[in-house]
């Protein structure tokens, strides 16, 4: 494998029968070691895509290789299989949650990292506010999750629909330990901030994972440290793959795509982008690491939502594949690495670098 290359490794996990088209969306892949009472080494969750009726969060577990499509079971299976036996009160089945005290429908768009010993899990609901919102759960096991403030509202990212820009919609959220030098707070975040087709997104920080502070709104531009058709999306951006670079800066891998909403046809691939320590500034032209397959291929339209677990310095990577017009979703994989070595990389203009940042434009 070449240095800054990542590889596909194929298809892991197809449509659950019991989940609505088009099929598991939004993954986040978890490292579960330090779960004393989950007895798998890696958890996957993902969500319905835009079902308001029937959506909920997914379950996925795995011991062996995360990128491997024979190391996962569903937790239905395992279940069966008495794996939590273990534990007295479980959830009966996938999906092992949904948020049915606050909003209407949507329990979608999760991302979990472990926290003191608990599982946090962020997702997002329609029906609060102006738009869609974030909230938080948390879990001692990483199956049965409680709304950190019980019936008391949840939301984490708080929204003023008379001064911010944007519609309110703060879904979409992704989130890690902070590995930005310049930025004090302990976690950060990417969300979106806004929905349709002129949409923000912001960068968040926090000091516990419960109680987040706006640091930045972006605006996507076309054109910008990437290709003129396409544009970089900040809330598609896995935090879980940040490095620091041997001049400094930060690498990620992030979701590059078009604009676009709704029943729009769109496409995404998965770039490696280059950043300053604030978290936000770009400093050098991103580079494609994932491009979409060919027409009959599971992501022949778009690579979405990775989400990262570094094993002997190498990234092994999940993100979901979808085709047939954003009808058919299926979770994918691939190995990767970045290359710590920034001496080929193509510097941006000083000017090209902030001018996404919300107020510099």
């Amino acid at each position: 494998m070449s240095n800054n290359t990542f590889s596909k490794v194929g298809s892991i996990i197809f449509r659950p029968d019991d989940m609505p088209a088009p099929g598991p969306y939004y993954t986040t892949l978890i490292d579960m070691k330090n779960i004393e009472t989950f007895p798998f080494d890696y958890a996957m969750y993902f969500s319905t895509d835009h079902n308001s009726k029937d959506g909920g969060i997914w379950l996925y577990v795995c011991n062996g290789v995360p990128s491997e499509a024979k190391s996962w079971k569903s937790y239905d299976d395992v279940l069966g299989e008495g794996a939590f036996d273990h534990i007295a009160i479980k959830p009966l089945s996938n999906p092992i949650y949904f948020d049915n005290v606050q909003g209407d429908g949507h329990t979608e768009t999760p991302h979990a990292n472990v926290v003191d010993g608990k599982v946090f899990l962020s997702y997002h609901k329609n029906g609060i506010g102006p738009s869609q919102a974030t909230l938080l759960a948390t879990s001692d096991d990483g199956i049965s999750f409680s709304r950190i403030n019980g019936d008391e509202d949840s939301v984490i990212l708080k929204y003023n629909p008379d001064e911010d820009p944007g519609d309110g919609h703060t879904g979409y959220f992704r989130w890690s330990k902070n590995p930005f030098s310049g930025i004090e707070n302990k976690y950060i975040g990417y969300s979106l901030h806004g929905g349709g087709n002129d949409y923000y997104s912001a960068l968040w920080g926090s000091d516990d994972a419960i109680n987040w502070k706006r640091l930045h709104v972006l605006e996507p531009i076309e054109g910008q440290s990437v290709e003129e058709d396409r544009m970089i999306i900040w809330h598609e951006l896995d935090p879980n793959s940040i490095r620091v670079l041997d001049d400094g800066g930060y690498a990620a891998i992030c979701g590059v795509g078009n604009r676009a909403s709704g029943g729009m046809a769109r496409f995404v691939e998965l770039y490696e982008i280059y950043l300053a320590d604030d978290g936000v500034t770009l400093t050098h032209q991103s580079k494609n690491v994932l491009a979409r397959g060919s027409m009959d291929d599971n992501d022949s339209e778009e690579l979405a939502s990775p989400s990262s677990i570094l094993i002997d310095e190498k990234y092994h990577l999940v993100y979901v594949g979808a085709k047939d017009g954003g009808t058919s979703n299926t979770v994918m994989s691939a190995i990767g690495t970045i290359n710590m070595d920034s001496k080929n990389r193509v510097e941006l203009n000083h000017t090209d670098q902030k001018k996404h940042i919300y107020g510099n434009s």
